[in-house]
């Protein structure tokens, strides 16, 4: 069995923000890898011979809107102060 060689061994991601809210709405990651002496390669970019990649995926959600929260009447008595 071959070990990894890790002078090839790349990753990357992509994050997806939502254009209205501006928060991240899913991550994508990628890694590449390949075996020491049986991996063709030129630079550090794989491009033959025995290699592998992990791709995922994770989407990002929320689990219902926020609800609103109760004021006490007091206390919106003196924010109409403001």
């Amino acid at each position: 069995m071959s070990s990894v060689d890790k002078t090839i061994t790349n990753a990357y991601y992509e994050v997806e923000i939502d254009s209205l809210t501006k928060l991240p709405v899913s991550i994508k990651a990628v890694v590449l890898s390949g075996t020491r002496g049986g991996t063709e390669a030129k630079g550090m970019k794989i491009i033959g011979g025995k290699h592998v990649a992990f791709h995922f995926q994770y989407e990002i959600c929320s689990f219902g809107e926020l609800k609103r929260p109760a004021v006490p009447p007091e206390a919106l008595k003196q924010l109409a102060k403001l």
